[in-house]
């Protein structure tokens, strides 16, 4: 009984972990997504005022 309860106690905790790791790789994902389209716009204003000129 007690070998069973810490056996779910270690799944409970292993699942946990997943879920903190996949939430960490889901922020860097929208940081980086955040990243590349700033740089779009800038790249997209040079492109305007280039074609300003």
């Amino acid at each position: 009984m007690e070998e069973e309860k810490a056996d779910t106690e270690s799944k409970i905790a292993m699942k946990k972990d997943a879920t903190q790791s996949s939430d960490a790789s889901i922020q860097l994902y929208k940081n980086e997504e955040k990243s590349l389209q700033q740089k779009l716009q800038k790249l997209n204003e040079k492109q305007q005022d280039l074609a300003m000129k």
